[in-house]
């Protein structure tokens, strides 16, 4: 049997899936989020990687959304004996150095206060941000005017040196390439990218932003039924 991981954005923490209601999941907190104390200031995309792999024991079915898609790529090439399969959400194979380090500059200069609204407008839909009391919007502000702008600059840094095209061939397990057709983050393109470096893929894109978890939750918790259902098919077991 295989453990369902799921691994959240920056800046937000595991309450960011309480609308998918998929009880069975694991949804640990990543470093200097939510209540994960965790030293942040280093941040290093491999390290965190192997902290979820020494947190969570057994097989795994990992998924993540954007920083969360990042991670969950390099623990299947740091761990690939313990992943069954991944669902790689609103991410992609490769980091822009120049656009992470520029954000990481801007919250550094800002602080939170200076960056909350450009980041809202990157993660949702005009109508989202429209409509008042939005409950995904207004769980994504609260975390991020609640973050410690130190750490959302260091996973800005680590994020910069991400770029794994190289070695995506080596994941062979099932990988379902998850995105929104109005994700200005990651958008479809880059997305593609990703799924046709990975041998053993399907894609799905969903209408909706780069937080599809927030914005669309029920489509998104049916899109993690549909890729625990083909990985199980594939893998011919279940997962809790």
């Amino acid at each position: 049997m295989a453990t369902l991981v799921l691994l959240h954005p920056i800046g937000l923490d595991s309450n960011c899936w309480e609308g998918l209601r998929l009880p069975a999941a694991v949804t640990p907190e990543l470093p200097g989020h939510g209540g994960c104390r965790m030293d942040a200031s280093a941040a290093s995309l491999a390290e965190v990687a192997d902290a979820i792999a020494e947190a969570v024991p057994g097989m795994l079915d990992v998924g993540g959304v954007s920083l969360g898609g990042v991670v969950a790529q390099h623990l299947a090439l740091r761990h690939p004996d313990r992943v069954r399969s991944l669902l790689l959400a609103c991410c992609s194979a490769a980091s822009s150095p120049e656009a992470m380090l520029a954000r990481a500059a801007e919250v550094e200069a800002a602080g939170m206060p200076g960056v909350v609204e450009a980041t809202l407008a990157r993660w949702f839909t005009p109508a989202a941000l429209a409509t008042v009391h939005h409950p995904g919007v207004a769980h994504a502000r609260r975390r991020l005017e609640a973050d410690d702008p130190a750490v959302f600059a260091a996973f800005w840094r680590a994020l910069a040196g991400h770029d794994t095209r190289r070695r995506l061939g080596e994941i062979t397990v099932p990988v379902t390439v998850l995105g929104g057709w109005e994700d200005l983050a990651t958008p479809v393109d880059r997305l593609l990218d990703l799924a046709r470096r990975l041998p053993n893929n399907r894609t799905e894109l969903l209408h909706g932003p780069h937080m599809l978890q927030l914005e669309r939750p029920e489509e998104f918790a049916a899109a993690v039924d549909r890729h625990l259902a083909w990985a199980e098919a594939q893998a011919g077991g279940s997962s809790t």
